[in-house]
């Protein structure tokens, strides 16, 4: 019953990650800049997160060996993920922005392999060609010109597929040492200090919301924070191997939604570069299974 309730977190995971991105092109779309959207959305899943620690129980402090880690997971994982992500989303389609996120397991190889000094094999480096060639049909390579708005887009949202791999890794190494509800709500709330040292929004007192800004607001906020809550319990149920195979179900998810609530479209490159960077992550599982 645990595996097949791990499968399910995986898929429901999967549907409000897809959700996040459609939910935040509407906001972007009522005048609201990224990065007003996404402090709102974090104070309201800071709320939900430190909720979830007191109900569960789990102690708030994290041990003292795991500190330096845990800001990492904040600084790194959370914030520039979440940033360089929301950042692209303005300026590129749901869809394709969603397509180029998921080379992260590719970026997770690499990062073993650069820092851990593990031996990529054959067949892992089939689907790193995989993830590439799929990279360079998902982002009509031969049509991108370096001066052009989506090139740059393109660039934000590759650099969070560096940041969102890191994530993963790092993550894992937490949560074989801390409570889930603990991990969730630290690596938030530094995220969100780094946001608030960053940018120092204090011109946000002075805007103005309408009730429909309000309204996406706070079902932004449940979807950033659902999707990472899910994510993370998920893995620890099935591995992070399987879970990222059930992960990609966000890309068709992500097309789907994005076809029927915002009209988008990918043309047959882009689909089967797509369907290039799904295959590369499986071939990466069965690599790891062997």
């Amino acid at each position: 019953m645990a595996n097949w309730y791990g499968y399910i977190l995986m898929i429901a995971a999967a549907f409000f990650f897809a959700a996040s991105s459609i939910v935040c092109k509407y906001t972007y779309a009522t005048g609201l800049n990224p990065v007003t959207v996404l402090i709102l959305q974090y104070i309201l899943a800071l709320g939900i997160s430190w909720g979830w620690v007191l109900v569960s129980g789990n102690r708030l402090l994290i041990p003292k060996k795991l500190i330096i880690t845990m800001l990492l997971q904040g600084l790194i994982g959370s914030f520039l993920t979440s940033v360089l992500f929301f950042s692209a989303l303005a300026k590129l389609d749901a869809a394709l922005a969603t397509l180029l996120l998921f080379t992260y397991p590719a970026i997770v190889l690499i990062y073993n392999a650069v820092f851990t000094g593990y031996s990529v094999t054959r067949y892992e480096k089939i689907a790193l060609v995989m993830a590439i060639v799929g990279l360079a049909f998902c982002v009509n390579l031969p049509e991108i010109s370096i001066d052009t708005v989506g090139a740059s887009a393109i660039g934000l949202v590759l650099a969070s597929a560096v940041t969102n791999a890191f994530l993963v890794v790092n993550g894992e190494k937490l949560l074989s040492k801390v409570a889930l509800p603990v991990v969730t709500a630290w690596s938030q709330t530094i995220s969100f200090v780094a946001i608030l040292v960053v940018y120092q929004p204090l011109w946000m007192a002075e805007i103005a919301l309408t009730w429909y800004q309000i309204e996406l607001l706070v079902t932004g906020g449940l979807v950033l924070l659902l999707p990472i809550m899910l994510y993370y319990a998920g893995i620890k149920r099935i591995g992070s191997g399987i879970s990222s195979i059930i992960s990609t179900a966000e890309i068709p998810l992500t097309i789907i939604m994005a076809w029927i609530l915002l009209g988008e479209t990918l043309n047959l490159l882009q689909a089967l570069g797509g369907i290039l960077i799904m295959l590369s992550v499986v071939v990466l599982y069965y690599c790891g299974t062997e």
